[in-house]
């Protein structure tokens, strides 16, 4: 099995996170790349203001509501099954959709700021993010990362939102979710391969902190967006080096030798790391991406697979409807039946947890970390941007157009 080592020392007194480029559950493509980021747990947590009605904890003034703290939880609707999809809508008319449990626009310091412990903050890298007033999806601003030349893998920090100010909205076995964010990506930032990284991290989207018990990055239960190897395109995978012992990629086996990188695609392998087929990042504009995962029966790695999972990510090219490229869902019980990962059909996935009862998921990361990045090769300063982040019971929207 293919396997490259790093780690990243956290800062703050949190342990070490390490996370592995693991392959997929055959070992054989190396294809689910990355570590995640250990950027990112270590430092702590911001507490900071929330805006928000009653349906959702709400940062940034694009939501624009009433009232100062709200905690999310139960008032955010039930939202079973994620069906329904709604039109597109802007970010203020998304943020008040059913089932929404916190929204962040980005657009106000108190967005980003606060204490170590508290539910939502950013940690430093080489550099740190920021609110950008010049470049922004909607509402006063954005958050801007900037890769510094000669940085290491922890290049530019992160952002962490716990999904409500109380860490009551959690998800367990049953239930279900959806992350959206939009991302916007400069030239230099898409066509740079920095020497020595795995590719750039998008999302983590992962274990919830507990009062008094924070959660970082580098989880049992993470999943992780990731421009594996800069193929140029998102890939995803499983978990901080514990589900079997490893970081498992979504990838799909395809007899004989390949695997699907983007199973939702047709023809976007291992083989063929290609865009097209593949869906891959566009400059200059705000792309949108979804994640949802529903949670099945929890893998105890015990090797007794369910499949009985879904995990899924959509992607949209700015004013054009998302588009499945992801998609770890139920399907054939004859697949599901084989027990082996990730077996060479379409079945669902198994969501690995070793603190059942405990570690729910309940928190999500933005940054770029990029695992291995050489300190000492020079390249152009470059940037990303994140705005409109959305967390739900339900589908969310696509953005208006």
């Amino acid at each position: 099995m293919r396997v490259e080592l790093g780690a990243l020392l956290l800062l703050l007194g949190a342990p070490a996170c390490t996370d592995d480029a693991g392959s997929s559950s055959s070992g054989a493509t190396g294809g689910s790349a990355g570590r995640d980021a250990g950027s990112g747990g270590s430092a702590g947590r911001a507490g900071g203001q929330n805006t928000g009605g009653a349906a959702a904890t709400t940062t940034g003034g694009a939501s624009g509501a009433a009232g100062v703290g709200g905690t999310a939880g139960a008032a955010g609707g039930s939202g079973a099954g994620g069906s329904g999809n709604q039109g597109p809508g802007d970010f203020a008319m998304r943020c008040k959709a059913p089932g929404v449990v916190r929204c962040v626009g980005f657009d106000a310091p108190q967005d980003i700021s606060g204490k170590s412990g508290g539910p939502t903050g950013i940690t430093t890298g080489a550099a740190a993010p920021a609110l950008d007033t010049t470049v922004k999806a909607s509402g006063n601003s954005s958050l801007k990362f900037t890769i510094p030349s000669n940085s290491p893998a922890d290049t530019s920090g992160s952002y962490w939102a716990n999904f409500s100010d109380d860490y009551s909205v959690q998800f367990d076995s049953g239930e279900e979710f959806f992350v959206q964010w939009r991302q916007r990506f400069g030239p230099d930032f898409l066509t740079t391969d920095y020497p020595g990284g795995e590719g750039w991290k998008q999302v983590i989207i992962g274990e919830g902190s507990r009062p008094n018990d924070p959660a970082y990055s580098c989880t049992t239960l993470e999943v992780v967006t990731v421009n594996s190897y800069h193929r140029g395109f998102p890939e995803m995978y499983h978990s901080c080096g514990v589900k079997d012992g490893q970081y498992e990629g979504f990838e799909q086996p395809i007899p004989p030798d390949d695997f699907a990188l983007q199973n939702a695609i047709s023809g976007c392998t291992y083989h063929n790391p290609m865009v097209p087929p593949c869906f891959g990042y566009k400059p200059n504009q705000w792309m949108t991406f979804q994640v949802r995962i529903k949670i099945g029966t929890w893998y105890r790695n015990d090797h007794v697979y369910h499949h009985d999972s879904t995990v899924q990510l959509w992607v949209a090219e700015e004013g054009k409807p998302s588009e499945l490229v992801i998609d770890m869902s139920p399907g054939d019980p004859q697949c599901a039946a084989r027990q082996t990962s990730q077996p060479p059909c379409k079945t669902g996935y198994d969501l690995v947890n070793d603190a059942i009862g405990t570690a729910k998921y309940g928190q999500v990361w933005l940054l770029p970390y990029n695992t291995g990045k050489s300190a000492s090769a020079s390249h152009p300063e470059t940037y990303t941007w994140y705005d409109e982040l959305i967390v739900s019971r339900n589908k969310i929207a696509d953005p208006a157009p």
